[in-house]
């Protein structure tokens, strides 16, 4: 089962122990500022990878509070009413802890668990005392339980069962947790086809904000694999907050403008959508726990759209949009009734590479994949959805395998230019546009009605195109006005055959810790890392050994330090190993760390010496490289390295990068390739095109004179360039824009490139 690996290791190598202290008031530096319309954060496909977080509180004292409360009924299952512990979520304080709750209702496949406990910081489903939010919204009342249970029973459970998959029965009998802090062995035994909803004021950022002041976004709902794997149970977490203006088809409508504490905005289907989107999460680390973030996450917001609690073709003047679509179409930066706090973003971003504009456009990668997997279910139908939940492949791999089944001669690259030009022509194809240039059906989406908002800047403002994602442009002459096809007689581009080199990102450190006085060279420390130092040395025939100084702390098993060797140039890297580096890493890291292994992970607890055996190498010039690799979670203080030699030569003496050269500056990284498709349509919205720039093997073409005129018509007043880099590896990271050119008329450069 997945995870329970990681969860039995981690609670023997003592998670118990890891206790921290308990306060009252947290940081909000964690948290986005939201406007009152989009008010939630997303946290991910399994809360923090499903790895482990440290416990606060007094556990032992918790765990011999629920012994006493339960001695009566010991080893009976639990019934409506009764309180029981379980677990809950300090995100701001990056703990666990266990909380009471009380069961408030039972369905066919769902239990309704409330929380009704009382510590230093909260009661029930409280914020902390005082905080002007705490009343009748901070209270579920049973009617609202019963709805929810409903609500998951007649259909979520079914639809979702039929759309993607149905969880392992879990009955709490292997549940791990118990032996660890006393708790009986049967404490959370019961009926295994229920999922246990924890219904919790969720403590983020937004949480400690007393009075909502700085208006901070919270965690409406969270799927934490550890959970699952601790108690034995199928567990999600809901929050508790507001229930009255955030279910139901039509809740009360109670904004206070100016009064962040106060405002009630209705925000109908907002935890049941968050639910059905959470539950697929669940259902997926069944199926296939390392999918692709962005097949995960689109498969989610999916979710919502065949349980009916989201309309994704709602306009941004419509009260009950859907964020994630708007954004990425580029309309949520446009103020209307319904969106009176716009914010940027827009369609330029990457398919496949989350957050590749930084995570003020993360709704924006949510509604690309939320659009891509609206067009999948439309094309190639539910079966279709269903294999793409349940195969094993990930991402553009899975795609293109569940393509060739099919037998269609579609690719997975066609399928991701379609979807492109597909946001640009829906909505004009949709109401009633002839296209020329290709099958109106394959560029329009039944569920969505999209068009792209040519007119922000967030459409391609970031230079180059993005990995599996696009730039889109509307054609204009060297004032920035706008161009009509009959105002355009050439349009020429020119790609990049490479990308851009990196810089190196190493630093000195000039007070290393417990190396005062002495600098060294250093990783950094953070998410989503693969930075390297790397330098030509020769290796002598005498002594071929490579030593250095070293102190790393890193997560372990999942970030690591390489010490690598190139002998053709960069182009391969093989790493070294000694008595402290590991092959073994856990099964859920990235690509990046599996396909390098050996390296150093953990802590090496002091400044150590290591040695390298280049025999191997002796007598050659070869490149010598220092590799420090991080995923998107835990993040570890890194890797220092001072006092470099191979041989008797010093290569480094920890004072200087001079010297070194990144990854990329040694050896750059190929462009695989783009697409350029044009779209154009008349504003009477009776006509449309679609074309592609045909280009050569360096990237290079152009149209005009009668091939131009098909392409884009002679009436169009809409003309707009989709500018696609095409990156099957989906292995570059961090995500790398791809460089071009774009110009019309003979020479006036158009922007985005």
């Amino acid at each position: 089962m997945p995870g329970k690996r990681l969860a039995t290791l981690s609670l023997g190598l003592g998670l118990l122990a890891m206790m921290i202290p308990t306060v009252g008031a947290a940081g909000a530096a964690a948290a986005a500022r939201g406007p009152s319309r989009d008010d939630t954060r997303h946290v991910g496909p399994d809360y923090n990878k499903g790895r482990p977080l440290p416990f606060r509180g007094d556990v032992q004292k918790t765990a011999r509070q629920a012994v006493r409360r339960t001695a009566a009924r010991s080893g009976a299952p639990p019934v409506e009413g009764d309180i029981r512990t379980w677990l809950a979520l300090d995100d701001a304080q990056d703990a666990i802890y266990l909380k009471d709750y009380r069961l408030r209702g039972v369905g066919d496949k769902i239990e309704v668990w409330v929380a009704q406990d009382n510590d230093e910081i909260s009661t029930n489903l409280n914020f902390q005392p005082n905080d002007c939010r705490n009343g009748e919204r901070t209270r579920i009342t049973d009617a609202q339980v019963d709805y929810l249970i409903d609500e998951f029973d007649s259909n979520m459970y079914p639809v979702e069962s039929q759309a993607f998959s149905v969880p392992p029965d879990r009955n709490g009998s292997n549940a791990i947790l118990p032996e660890e802090v006393d708790l009986p062995a049967n404490y959370y035994r019961g009926q295994g086809d229920n999922t246990v909803v924890l219904v919790d004021n969720v403590r983020d950022d937004n949480f400690y904000d007393m009075d909502n002041a700085n208006e901070l976004t919270y965690i409406a709902g969270f799927f934490y694999s550890l959970f699952n794997e601790l108690v034995d149970r199928n567990v999600m977490t809901i929050d508790g907050f507001d229930w009255l203006h955030r279910t139901g088809a039509n809740p009360p409508n109670d904004p206070a403008p100016g009064d962040p504490c106060a405002s009630a905005p209705a925000r109908a289907f907002l935890y049941e959508g968050v639910f059905a989107h959470e539950y697929q999460h669940l259902l997926e680390y069944y199926e296939d726990p390392d999918e692709s973030i962005w097949v995960d996450e689109g498969l989610s917001d999916w979710a919502q759209t065949i349980t009916d609690y989201v309309d994704p073709s709602l306009p941004i003047t419509d009260q009950d949009f859907d964020s994630h679509v708007q954004c990425f179409l580029g309309y949520l930066g446009r103020e209307t009734a319904a969106n009176p706090n716009p914010r940027g973003g827009g369609p330029e971003n990457s398919l496949t590479a989350w957050e590749d504009q930084g995570s003020d456009e993360t709704l924006c990668d949510y509604g690309a994949v939320y659009t891509m997997m609206e067009y999948l279910a439309d094309h190639y139908g539910s079966g279709f959805m269903r294999m793409l939940h349940r195969d094993n492949a990930n991402g553009l791999r899975s795609l293109e395998k569940l393509l060739e089944n099919r037998s269609a001669g579609v690719t997975a690259a066609d399928t991701l230019h379609r979807w492109a030009a597909m946001v640009a022509l829906d909505e004009v194809l949709g109401e009633g546009a002839a296209l020329n240039g290709g099958e109106a059906a394959d560029y329009q989406t039944d569920t969505l009605a999209a068009s792209i908002n040519f007119n922000t800047r967030h459409s391609y403002s970031k230079a180059g195109a993005p990995p599996n994602g696009s730039d889109y442009v509307r054609l204009r002459n060297d004032s920035g006005d706008y161009l009509s096809a009959d105002a355009i007689s050439r349009v020429k581009f020119n790609g990049a055959s490479k990308l851009p080199s990196r810089p190196v990102e190493w630093k000195v450190d000039r007070k290393p810790p417990h190396h005062e006085g002495n600098p060294a060279l250093y990783s950094g420390s953070g998410p989503n890392l693969d930075r390297a130092i790397i330098q030509r040395v020769r290796v002598p025939n005498g002594k071929p050994q490579l030593t250095f100084r070293t102190k790393w702390n890193t997560e372990e098993l999942w970030d690591f330090g390489f010490v690598q060797i190139s002998t053709n140039d960069g182009k391969t890297y093989k790493s070294l190993r000694n008595k402290d580096t590991t092959k073994t890493a856990d099964p859920g890291t990235i690509s990046a760390v599996k396909q390098n292994l050996p390296g150093f992970t953990g802590n090496s607890k002091g400044w150590k010496t290591e040695r390298f055996n280049l025999a191997k190498y002796a007598g050659k010039k070869v490149l010598l490289s220092f590799r420090y690799v991080t995923d998107s979670v835990v993040d570890g203080p890194g890797w220092w390295i001072d006092k470099v030699k191979v041989g008797r030569k010093s290569v480094s003496q920890g004072k200087s990068l001079a010297k070194w050269r990144s990854m990329t500056e040694v050896r750059r990284i190929r462009v695989s390739g783009f697409t350029v498709q044009l779209v154009s349509y008349t504003d009477a919205g009776d006509e449309a095109w679609i074309a592609e720039i045909p280009l050569g093997p360096s990237f290079d073409g152009s149209l005009s004179g009668a091939g131009l005129t098909g392409a884009i018509g002679g009436s169009a007043e809409t003309v707009a360039a989709i500018v696609t880099y095409d990156e099957p590896t989906e292995a570059i990271t961090p995500a790398q824009y791809a460089p071009y050119r774009l110009k019309v008329n003979g020479g006036v450069l158009q922007p985005g490139g």
